[in-house]
């Protein structure tokens, strides 16, 4: 409570001081975690008169909250709108050897005040918290969406990406993940995108405010990376342990050696899989897993040509 109380103050005095603050958008390059390969965007308040400097981070969530995968799934996992120090949030992104880009931003001071006291009002614990969507509502449109309520023209051309496509180029060195991705995505995701819906993404949200106006001025006055990281040694096997790789040699096997357990084993697998989908087609709130037609092979009425039914009526 004492920490909450000295935050709220600390806060407070942004809006009263005397100097301009420094407001920027800072990108972090993706990790190693399931839920970090895309990268990440938070908002940065630096204000040298009171030596605040603070981030505003719209990716908190609770790792240790009751049925987390299931509200996960469900679509109902609250994220949150947290503070931190600017030095611990860069701190913890070199931990993880991830990179973090600083935008600074060009506003006058009437539009920092603005930005500063919507973040403020978003920040009480009444207005903080927010129903995650993957396409919708995350880090980075949240940020997006304030630039666009101060009067950031983003552009909303059509793009010849899917966005589909758009995720599949962050997964590029994690085949699996990409395969088990796709398999759960549905078919709303194969549409052609735009320069707006595809700020979901932290890397091409920095890209559209870096090419942005406000106001007749850029939008950008200045970038820089605020951390040094170590490069990665990536040894490059994934080919050969690829899902088509390691498919195909099974399909082969398979083709001249396939017992009844093994069959049946694959038939109740796939089955078991196209239910989990198909139910998460039903109930699910997440737009991106419905119409998955997936179900349509995958499914506990499969029948295995290799050899006889593996179900019989």
């Amino acid at each position: 409570m004492r920490k909450i109380l000295i935050f709220i103050f600390l806060i407070g005095q942004l809006c009263y001081s005397n100097n301009t603050p420094e407001i920027s958008i800072l990108t972090c390059s993706p990790g190693e975690e399931v839920y970090s390969v895309f990268g990440h965007s938070a908002i940065r308040v630096m204000d040298k008169e009171t030596s605040l400097d603070l981030v505003y981070n719209f990716g908190m969530f609770d790792f240790n909250s009751p049925n987390f995968t299931f509200k996960f799934v469900k679509g109902k996992l609250t994220y949150f709108l947290g503070i931190q120090k600017t030095e611990d949030f860069i701190q913890q992104y070199t931990d993880k050897n991830r990179l973090v880009v600083e935008q600074k931003l060009n506003l006058s001071e009437k539009e920092k005040n603005e930005l500063i006291a919507k973040l403020n009002f978003l920040y009480r614990p009444e207005n903080r918290q927010y129903l995650y969507s993957f396409l919708e509502k995350n880090c980075s449109t949240e940020i997006r969406d304030l630039l666009s309520e101060l009067g950031v023209n983003f552009s909303s051309y059509s793009i010849e990406k899917s966005n589909r496509n758009l995720i599949n180029s962050h997964l590029k060195e994690n085949l699996w993940l990409r395969f088990g991705t796709n398999l759960m995505l549905g078919k709303s995701l194969d549409k052609k995108s735009d320069k707006f819906r595809s700020m979901f993404l932290p890397i091409y949200l920095k890209e559209e405010i870096g090419n942005s106006y406000l106001n007749g001025r850029r939008l950008v006055k200045s970038e820089q990376v605020l951390n040094s990281i170590n490069k990665k040694n990536v040894i490059d096997l994934h080919d050969w342990f690829s899902p088509l790789a390691i498919f195909s040699c099974l399909s082969i096997i398979f083709l001249f050696w396939l017992p009844k357990p093994i069959e049946l084993m694959i038939c109740f697998l796939t089955g078991g899989f196209g239910l989990i989908l198909f139910l998460l087609w039903l109930f699910s709130e997440h737009p991106e897993v419905k119409h998955n037609l997936n179900v349509i092979w995958c499914n506990p009425l499969c029948k295995l040509p290799l050899k006889e039914n593996c179900l019989k009526v």
